[in-house]
């Protein structure tokens, strides 16, 4: 199946494909701010290790075709 998507205007682009890449790029943040939380509460080591490599994936998944890369902290 064809799937049919128009460039937005001013921004050259897939609309679908923009709009995934700021939720991916938002929930890096999220989770950012979230271990954040965790580190200054002296929480789990782990969790915050957790967070930290998801966080990653999320920046890196966002990112995957060129696009600059900006880290979540």
């Amino acid at each position: 199946m064809a799937c049919k998507t128009n460039s937005v205007a001013g921004f050259g682009g897939d609309p679908a494909r923009m709009a995934v890449q700021d939720w991916l790029e938002t929930q890096a943040r999220v989770t950012g701010y979230w271990r954040d939380l965790l580190v200054c509460g002296d929480g789990n080591d782990d969790l915050i290790a957790a967070l930290d490599a998801h966080a990653s994936f999320l920046a890196a998944a966002a990112h995957l075709g060129g696009a600059d890369f900006y880290p979540t902290q």
